[in-house]
């Protein structure tokens, strides 16, 4: 039987391996794009599950678990997760890693890394001592109160690890929401496939890890769950036709896009007089740098602190830095022009580059077509920005971009994630 003690010895020499090949599997992956490129144009899209009305009762025994998720985005998927799992086994017991949400209900959370948002090479290196110190509570909890089930959510850089040690004691693992190796990291997959199952939110995901030996099974987007329970409102401050400036969550990503998001709005009003812009954002901490922006912008923005959905509910376009951003505002039927940019000449390139993919933002990958135009790179043209949505504003590009999102909210973008995801997790345990 192995000691949590050589576990995490045997982790630590993973990490380090990683670390003095991850350069050599980059150009590999780098020298492979073409291929890759190909055969991602060849995978199959996956059909989300019909859900009943209501869901039957469980036929299996579910009595602890261990969940790990280390961020705040993670926990919000581990809670609706949680939810469904607690009314149908009303005696479950679960411990692991997550935060206050998780805590609050009932979990035992080991170590709050939902709370810390440790983001970036700098944060994750001035963790490590946490991190190695989770990775031994975990093998000590498998080897001496195994589980019924592991479910890693999300947070791939530790969940790996995670997931390496369950398997060794033989417990199942079920990894919701599968990272997005296929993006970044194909060599990876060797870890995740030992998963038993693996959730993925993407419809050719499910695909992807399958032609990679690993059981996939595609359950749905959780941003469909999300956006099901926001009640959430906002009174604009007029009548008009709005536009949505969504420039990241990140100081970074704000201070490389705004300015020049600002500038295509000043282009697109001059071209629309009616038109009137609106920037939603949620982080508190980002709002003083926003503020110094605007401030110094040549074009009247309506600043919407602590909103998000309810604003872009009321709006007719947007321009959204890529991330989950760019596939809310498609999920809520609102045209867009992705954008992303960039200082670094040498990022730049990368992009152009060494992706294998052929599209950046989500609903574009979903879609296997490009639905949102993408301005991505290091000189941007503001007047392109105004263009490619203004394209989206008028006829006929705006009955066309409105008839895709529609497509996209059938296929990808419906409610139910979270009952599927449970449904997926009682499937790796014995029948009763």
């Amino acid at each position: 039987m192995l000691a949590p003690a050589f576990d995490v010895f045997c982790e630590f020499l993973y990490a380090i391996c990683d670390l003095l090949l991850a350069l050599p599997r980059h150009a590999f992956a780098l020298s492979q794009r073409k291929k890759l490129l190909a055969d991602f144009e060849e995978l199959k899209q996956a059909e989300l599950e019909a859900l009943p009305p209501q869901l039957p009762p469980a036929d299996v025994s579910l009595k602890r678990m261990i969940l790990s998720c280390g961020d705040a985005s993670g926990e919000t998927h581990a809670v609706r997760l949680l939810e469904v799992l607690q009314q149908r086994h009303p005696d479950l017991e679960v411990s692991g890693f997550g935060g206050a949400r998780l805590k609050a209900m009932q979990m035992d959370v080991w170590k709050p890394l939902a709370d810390l948002n440790v983001m970036g090479f700098k944060d994750v290196a001035a963790q490590l001592p946490m991190f190695f110190a989770s990775v031994y509570r975990f093998a000590k909890e498998i080897r001496t109160h195994p589980p019924d089930v592991v479910v890693l959510v999300d947070y791939p850089g530790l969940n790996r690890h995670l997931l390496r040690i369950a398997k060794r004691r033989g417990v199942p693992v079920v990894d919701y929401i599968a990272p997005q190796l296929w993006a970044w990291a194909p060599w990876r997959v060797r870890d995740f496939r030992r998963a038993d199952t693996l959730l993925t939110i993407l419809p050719f995901e499910q695909d992807w890890y399958a032609k990679q030996g690993a059981v996939a099974k595609f359950v749905g987007h959780p941003l469909a769950d999300s956006l099901a329970a926001d009640t959430d409102t906002w009174q604009p401050p007029e009548e008009a036709e709005w536009i949505a400036i969504l420039p990241g969550s990140r100081r970074r990503e704000i201070r490389e896009n705004l300015s020049l998001m600002l500038a295509a709005a000043k282009q697109l009003q001059e071209k629309r007089p009616a038109v009137r812009f609106v920037l939603p954002h949620l982080r508190a901490k980002v709002w003083p740098l926003l503020h110094e922006l605007l401030q110094a912008a040549d074009i009247h923005v309506t600043p919407a602190p602590d909103h998000f959905h309810a604003v872009l509910r009321l709006c007719s376009g947007a321009w959204v830095v890529s991330g989950t951003a760019s596939l809310e505002v498609a999920a809520l039927q609102i045209p867009s022009v992705v954008v992303f940019h960039m200082p670094s000449r040498l990022g730049s390139w990368l992009a152009s580059h060494a992706l294998t993919v052929p599209f950046v933002g989500a609903a574009n990958l979903i879609a296997r077509r490009c639905i949102a135009p993408e301005q991505i790179g290091h000189h941007l043209d503001p007047g392109a920005l105004c263009a490619n949505l203004l394209q989206q504003l008028e006829e006929p590009g705006r009955s066309q971009s409105l008839n895709n999102l529609s497509e996209l909210q059938s296929t990808a973008l419906a409610p139910g994630t979270a009952q599927r995801a449970a449904l997926a997790v009682e499937n790796t345990l014995p029948r009763t």
